[in-house]
C-alpha cells in the first residue's frame, strides 16, 4: 500500500511539475502533457486485491485534484470514479500486459478529457472548442504511452521483487 500511495503522490507531483515547466496553455497544448494521476490509477488497478482501498485512493486523489488543479467541487471525484468503473470493466475483458495497459491508459486519459469537457460544457464553465479538445487528446497520446510504459515496467519490477522477498 505504501508503494502505491508513493507512486500516486509522485504522479500527482509530476502533473504539477509538467504544468509549471512546460509552456502549456489552452490554445497551444504541449506534446508532453497528459494526466499522470489518471495513468497512476490505471497502473495500480491490478495491484489491489481489496477494491475498497483502491476506491479510497481514487476518491482522495479526486479530492486533491479538485482542490489543487481544477478548483472545482467533486468534478474529479466523479470523473475518477467513472474511470474506475470503466477500468474495472476493461480489466474483466482484457488481460494486463504492456500493450493492453497502454490501451487502458489511453482510453482512461481520453475518457478523462471527454468527461470533463462534457461536464464543464453542460455547466457553462467551458470556453474552448471541440477542435481544441481534439488537439489536446491527440497531443496527450505520446506522453501517455511513454509514462504508462515506464510506470508499468517499474511497478511490475517493484511488485515482483516484493513478492519474492
Amino acid at each position: 500500500m505504501i508503494i502505491a500511495v508513493t507512486y500516486v503522490i509522485i504522479s500527482f507531483l509530476i502533473d504539477s511539475l509538467m504544468s509549471n515547466i512546460l509552456p502549456f496553455n489552452l490554445v497551444d497544448p504541449s506534446w508532453f502533457k497528459t494526466i499522470y494521476s489518471v495513468i497512476s490509477l490505471v497502473i495500480l488497478y491490478n495491484y489491489f486485491d481489496n477494491q475498497k482501498k483502491y476506491i479510497s485512493i481514487v476518491i482522495v486523489l479526486g479530492i486533491f485534484f479538485d482542490i489543487v488543479y481544477t478548483n472545482t467541487f467533486i468534478l474529479n471525484i466523479v470523473v475518477f470514479l467513472i474511470i474506475y468503473f470503466i477500468l474495472s470493466q476493461l480489466d474483466y475483458i482484457i488481460t494486463t500486459n504492456i500493450f493492453t495497459i497502454n490501451l487502458k491508459s489511453i482510453i482512461c486519459v481520453l475518457l478523462y478529457h471527454l468527461l470533463t469537457y462534457i461536464i464543464l460544457l453542460l455547466a457553462n464553465y467551458n470556453n474552448y472548442s471541440i477542435k481544441l479538445l481534439g488537439i489536446i487528446l491527440l497531443r496527450s497520446l505520446i506522453m501517455t504511452i511513454i509514462y504508462t510504459t515506464i510506470s508499468y515496467l517499474i511497478m511490475n519490477k517493484i511488485y515482483d521483487n516484493k513478492l519474492i522477498k
